[in-house]
């Protein structure tokens, strides 16, 4: 029998273990509070006063000495209420001689030692967290034996002998390893009976124990939830004679800060994929991901990269690592890193899901940035970049800190410029066999062996093997049979592929002929092979399925659940992963699928597939920000189908002429000025070769080439476009036709940016009146007109005249678009150089920093547009004498034109040739 005090609430934990009780001899047990050492009593508690209020009086007074009283107190039980009142009177004594009962050697010994493997470090963890908070003293290999320098081999067997008694944390990992078996051991050698206590099982995973351990009575946590566990945890314990510390223990400077959660549960912020219940192996590897992130917990950023083949298990690895170790995080973040597009979204979407500040912030870089500094002032965090493709990829979003793990995956074995690679390896032949017989559920080691000799132990296979046995009802026999038959069919017809794609796509044909017994799953695999293998939108699938069932036949539709039926049979198969926005494919499983098609069949897909694309993809990614992050969603499915130019003239090149312009669009309005051209010469290229040269789409073409060209200061290059765009538009349209008067606008700036004003402004003047006519007074593009022709004016000193016109454009966009368009910032930024022009400077300061904004905000912080902007508002501020801000920005602008232009570019030299003379004029040489 024992004695204690009950907390209704968790907030009266620490007093009630303040207040903690002694086990004693026969004659019973004492109810003793062991405040400042070992000389305190509390007596006469009255009904309505606060425990915590007498704790606290008693720990701000010096210890105070007494007899115990002749006659020992009666066995008090008593609750608190709700409030932490006590319900009724108690007296509580302290006992300052009972650690006179242990003799000198238990003095020197800590409590428990626990022995574990790393595949249970987390709810070893958690036993460990709960003793020592118990008042228990524990060695823990992960919080003790971490000091440099120190074999931590060496010193388990010293920790495990300086310890009372040992716990060994239980599961089928426990007895393959081969540094737990003399931990245990070390405790039964001194206890061969068990009488004594000294080893106690704890089982915290299914396992049926045999051997020595057997004979031994044994807690298990199984099933249970956190409360139930802790419970039976310590009163297991109390059940062995054992004898609490006289004082507090010490503090240890190794042991967790912060109460581990149960094992199991996983942290508020997270977005991991489904964990893999089939996931089989791979503890080796796992133990020395797990080691290496410990290890190298000082250095400037502890993180680790998994690479090997497609289809060797490296997602499958990363996804066990953070669920096993879920426990150790309080943030765990999924990133798709293959495309620049999905890596910058799934790390922007962290600051969402952490409520930053920053979480609505349309520009993406200030997001990313935020993210990144919030991950750099806070710990516990594991970052998992998910198939990347290398290290320049990622290395911006690395947060500078060792606060946290990153977790790399990718087929790219070259990650040594960040961190020393761990190659990830097809099973070894014990793991194989235990996955398949795990994931079919049955007993045929032979048959099992048999089979994965056959397929290479690779992942992948073994999967769709066991996928269609346990569907199908096959044995492993039986398939093996199957495996061998089609194999030769099916790689006799072509060279054979490098590696371990040729038991994979053998594997695949045998679930292929099961798909295409559901109606469209055959049809969706095959649009699913031809473009990028992750995160393809269903929406897309869904028009292009749309697209295919009226071409063959006007009067079918696609049922929606035609559609569910057929994305789940794929899925049966392990075929695809399927979540409600996205299908994924294995690149092995599109390879295969490919392979399979004739090339009349593959053309079809094709076709298919670029009509929807050009259909869906934004042709507006140049100045509409707005709709970049569908441009990124569907970017890398165009760029996968866009791959092979010797395509361009198949029958579908109008859709991938239109494609392949919709694309420069969007990395036009990004910057990417490089990949910009290539795509819109190969757009030109096919449109000329089908349409003849004149023809109205060539002349876009030319047109978006030429601004192009501009924009990277080939003007001469620029200027031969334009003039033939506008000779075809006026040998084929009306005079006053508003695309006549876009060519004219155009062909007007990059005259005026040469220095041709008296030949630019007629050209202007034109425009401008042939817009007003055709489109109102009112229209953008009239703003576009009004702002060019207020710039020439303005380089003319023609002050009085350019003004009204800024102003009037201002007026126009701020009324036709949104507050914060692009268009909104060119226009206020070109007033504001009109005003300081004419000394203007108080009214110039708020109009320059507004367009700033507004371009940073919908641009992104290193765009070439706002750097325009930055060196405007710097000659400002040279000009008021604000040498220090000024000088930041046309630093911050040279960086963004040298990054995007190149340094011969002439904006970039201008920006040089600002900042030369803002430092002399710093020195006081100007």
């Amino acid at each position: 029998m024992y004695t204690d005090l009950m907390c209704q609430q968790k907030q009266w934990d620490e007093a009630r273990r303040t207040i903690y009780s002694t086990l004693s001899d026969e004659d019973g047990q004492y109810l003793c509070a062991g405040l400042l050492r070992d000389s305190v009593i509390i007596t006469n508690l009255g009904v309505g006063e606060k425990i915590d209020d007498q704790l606290k009086a008693i720990t701000s007074t010096p210890p105070t000495s007494f007899n115990l009283p002749a006659q020992k107190p009666p066995i008090i039980r008593r609750n608190f209420s709700a409030n932490g009142y006590l319900q009724k009177s108690v007296s509580l004594y302290a006992q300052p001689h009972f650690v006179n009962r242990m003799d000198s050697a238990d003095k020197a010994r800590k409590d428990f030692f626990i022995s574990y493997t790393g595949a249970d470090e987390q709810i070893a963890s958690w036993i460990a967290w709960i003793l020592e908070d118990a008042w228990y003293e524990v060695v823990f290999q992960a919080w003790d034996m971490r000091q440099a320098g120190k074999s931590v081999i060496g010193n388990i067997d010293e920790a495990a002998k300086s310890c009372a008694r040992t716990i060994a944390v239980v599961s089928p990992e426990y007895f393959e390893s081969k540094f737990t078996v003399p931990e245990w051991e070390t405790a039964v050698h001194s206890d061969p009976t068990g009488e004594k206590g000294l080893l106690i099982p704890v089982i915290v995973r299914p396992h049926e124990i045999e051997g020595v351990m057997k004979r031994l009575a044994y807690i298990s946590l199984v099933g249970l939830d956190e409360e139930q566990a802790e419970t039976v945890l310590l009163n297991g314990l109390r059940r062995d004679t054992r004898f609490k510390p006289a004082s507090k223990p010490a503090y240890n400077l190794n042991r967790a800060k912060k109460k581990p959660r149960f094992p199991g549960t996983i942290p508020e912020h997270c977005n991991l994929p489904h964990r893999n219940p089939n996931f089989s192996g791979r503890e080796k590897v796992l133990s020395v991901l797990r080691e290496s992130m410990l290890h190298e917990r000082h250095t400037a950023l502890t993180q680790q990269a998994l690479y090997g083949l497609g289809g060797i298990g490296k997602t499958q690895l990363a996804v066990e690592y953070a669920y096993r170790h879920s426990a150790s995080y309080e943030v765990i973040w999924w990133i798709r890193s293959e495309e620049p597009s999905t890596l910058a979204s799934d790390y922007a979407a962290l600051a969402l899901e952490l409520n930053l500040p920053e979480k609505e912030e349309a520009r993406q870089a200030l997001v990313v940035q935020a993210v990144t500094s919030w991950l750099e002032r806070n710990s516990n965090w594991l970052l998992i970049f998910d198939n990347a493709r290398d290290a320049d990829s990622i290395k911006s979003y690395l947060p500078r800190s060792a606060s946290g793990h990153v977790l790399i995956t990718s087929r790219n074995p070259d990650w040594k410029s960040v961190v020393t690679p761990l190659p990830v390896e097809v099973w070894e032949r014990n793991e194989s066999v235990a996955f398949l017989l795990k994931r079919t559920g049955r007993t045929d080691e032979a048959g099992a062996d048999a089979l994965v000799e056959a397929l290479g132990d690779l992942p992948l296979a073994l999967e769709q093997a066991a996928a269609y046995c346990d569907t199908k009802k096959k044995s492993f026999a039986d398939y093996l049979t199957l495996f061998n038959t089609r194999r030769a069919e099916l790689w006799n017809r072509e060279k054979a592929p490098d590696g371990y794609e040729k038991t994979v796509a053998t594997t695949w044909g045998l679930a292929f002929e099961e798909i295409r017994k559901v109606p469209l799953a055959e049809d969706l695999l095959s649009l699913c092979s031809i473009v990028s293998p992750d995160a393809i939108p269903r929406t897309l699938l869904d028009r292009a399925l749309a697209v295919y069932a009226k071409g063959e036949s006007e009067e079918q539709s696609v049922d929606e659940f035609v559609i569910d039926d057929a994305l789940e049979a794929l899925r049966s198969y392990s075929l695809i992963m399927l979540d409600d926005k996205f299908v994924t494919v294995h690149r092995l499983v599109q390879s295969v699928v490919r392979s399979g098609m004739s090339d009349d069949e593959l053309a079809a897909c094709r076709m298919l597939m670029l009509g929807v694309l050009s259909e869906q993809f934004p042709q507006d990614g140049n100045d509409e920000p707005s709709c970049w992050p569908e441009c990124a969603m569907l970017l890398p499915h165009a760029l996968a189908l866009l791959e092979e130019a010797s395509y361009d003239h198949d029958d579908a090149w109008e859709a991938r002429a239109l494609l392949l312009n919709g694309l420069a669009g969007y990395y036009y309005g990004r910057a990417f000025y490089k990949e910009t051209e290539n795509l819109l010469y190969r757009s030109m290229a096919i449109r000329e070769k089908h349409l003849g040269p004149d023809h109205p789409d060539v002349v876009v073409s030319l047109n978006n080439l030429g601004v192009l060209l501009k924009t990277q200061g080939k003007l001469g290059d620029a200027e031969l476009l334009y003039r033939r765009a506008l000779q075809i538009k006026e040998k084929q349209l009306e005079a006053d036709h508003p695309d006549v008067a876009t060519s004219l606008n155009n062909l007007g700036e990059l005259l005026r940016m040469q220095g041709k004003n008296e030949e630019a402004e007629p050209l202007y003047r034109r425009s401008l009146e042939i817009w007003e006519k055709q489109l109102g007074a009112d229209h953008p593009s009239v703003a576009i007109s009004l702002n060019n022709l207020g710039l020439l004016l303005q380089a003319q000193s023609k002050y009085v005249e350019a003004e009204p016109l800024f102003c009037r454009a201002l007026e126009i966009f701020e009324k036709q678009l949104v507050p914060d368009h692009p268009y909104v910032a060119t226009s206020l930024n070109n007033l504001a150089s009109l005003l300081q022009s004419q000394g203007k400077y108080i009214e110039a300061d708020p109009l320059y920093r507004r367009a700033l904004e507004i371009r940073e905000k919908q641009l992104g912080l290193d765009h070439p547009d706002v750097a325009y902007n930055l060196n405007s508002l710097s000659l400002l501020l040279s000009d008021q004498r604000k040498y220090a801000e000024a000088e930041s920005l046309l630093r911050r602008a040279w960086e963004i034109f040298e990054k995007y232009l190149g340094a011969d570019h002439p904006h970039t030299q201008i920006v040089q040739r600002n900042l030369d003379k803002l430092l002399l004029k710093m020195q006081g040489k100007q």
